[in-house]
């Protein structure tokens, strides 16, 4: 099968041509079809598109990094892909202030100097070593100053450990703070609870509290993560929005407990869909939605995002275990696979490579005959083995929607593209 280079779609508008490379979208005339369009019109657009390299394997250092600041947690989430950080036994104990720092120094030396640089961290829960997370991001300032870096810090967090201090470390910088909330408290308490069975919504929503009232110069996102046996993702939505937050990101279980079956990505489709058209609503009415997958999406069509890989996993990405080993993704630390380097060398030019060639787009069947290959990317490389032609068809499905909406946004409301 010969892979398209171009997606005829229809919006509630008119009628348009995606040019996958590039994401550039093209209007047709009142009342034209896609079967009438000369392809010779698309000449320049595709020339557009093949320059910007998509077929290339790229060489690139990792801009950002993910420290693993400890394998223990205090909940024991039923879906949890981490062991709770330990990985199956793959990662052990805590890393220690010599480790986080030689992997700071090893990001500053190897990154593009023009280009904002991350420090992130991960655990298990990383508050749980709260000391040790302030210490790094105290050293990784005082070396991007040095080095003339502009840093910025990431955390993902189960919320219900964040103390005063850690409120004013997030709030004095740009720091991306992800909590992992799956809804109200029903829902959440049901699949998120400590180790000895407790509730914690209301623990997460005590200790997150304070920065959904001031974020000061962070920005706080939810994350929820969704079992086939509850997909209703506009509750799930609403009673985010009522605990306080402004951001909101849904992500489906695919691999172990709790994940979707081909039965169930039909019923995802439609919830999705379902909060998509209120989103829409929302901006189209001239109001905000902080449904976080639909305004990513938004986003990148609007700046012509297109991608043969989905993340910046073995990239532009990197995750540190608590021993100092780097993997290509924060989901495989102990993974061989996934290693980048030797033990002594973060990262090994060829084994990136490598890892980096088998995951091309291009090279994956059957995305590479798709026509959301360059959007959709493959998807998640952890979660491959999940990959059906039911959830492909779920994906599909959500971005001919979100190409509707743009199309339909950017006649509209081209001033909200213009404010981000």
């Amino acid at each position: 099968m010969t892979a398209p280079a171009w997606h005829p779609f229809r919006s509630r508008i008119g009628q348009h041509v995606l040019v996958l490379q590039g994401s550039q979208i093209i209007d047709l005339p009142p009342d034209a079809e896609p079967a009438d369009l000369d392809p010779v019109e698309l000449d320049p657009y595709l020339a557009h598109g093949a320059r910007l390299g998509l077929h290339a394997v790229p060489a690139v250092a990792p801009q950002g990094i993910s420290l693993n600041l400890t394998s223990a947690c205090n909940l024991g989430c039923s879906y949890c892909y981490a062991d709770r950080g330990r990985f199956g036994g793959a990662q052990r104990g805590s890393m220690c202030a010599a480790t986080a720092e030689a992997a700071v120094d090893a990001l500053f030396a190897r990154c593009d100097p023009a280009a904002p640089v991350t420090v992130g961290f991960l655990g298990g829960e990383p508050f749980l070593r709260a000391a040790l997370l302030h210490h790094v991001v105290e050293y990784a300032e005082a070396r991007a100053a040095e080095r003339r870096l502009r840093v910025g810090f990431s955390v993902t967090t189960n919320g219900t450990r964040l103390e005063p201090a850690d409120h004013a470390l997030v709030r004095g910088r740009p720091f991306a703070v992800t909590v992992s909330i799956d809804g109200g408290r029903r829902t959440h308490d049901r699949l998120r609870r400590d180790l000895l069975g407790g509730a914690t919504f209301d623990r997460v929503l005590a200790q997150v509290g304070p920065l959904l009232d001031d974020p000061g110069a962070a920005t706080v996102t939810a994350r929820a993560t969704v079992t086939a046996d509850d997909l209703d993702l506009v509750g799930r939505y609403d009673d985010l929005v009522a605990a306080g937050f402004r951001r909101i990101g849904f992500s489906p279980v695919r691999l172990g407990f709790g994940a979707l079956g081909d039965a169930d990505w039909p019923r995802w489709t439609t919830a999705s869909l379902a909060l998509g058209e209120r989103a829409l609503a929302d901006l189209r009415a001239g109001r905000d939605t902080g449904f976080d997958n639909f305004t990513t999406a938004l986003r990148r069509l609007h700046t012509g995002s297109s991608s043969p890989f989905p993340c910046g996993a073995g990239g532009g990405y990197a995750s540190v275990s608590t021993e100092g080993r780097w993997y290509a993704c924060h989901r495989a630390v102990g993974d061989e696979a996934y290693a980048l380097g030797d033990g002594t060398t973060p990262v090994d030019p060829r084994r990136q490579r490598a890892f980096l060639t088998l995951r091309h787009v291009e090279q994956i069947d059957p995305c590479r005959t798709c026509w959301a290959r360059y959007l959709c990317s493959g998807g998640c490389h952890q979660e491959a083995a999940a990959r059906t032609d039911a959830s492909c068809a779920a994906i599909r499905a959500w971005l001919d929607f979100c190409l509707d909406a743009y199309c339909v946004l950017s006649t509209e409301r081209p001033d909200w593209f213009g404010g981000r």
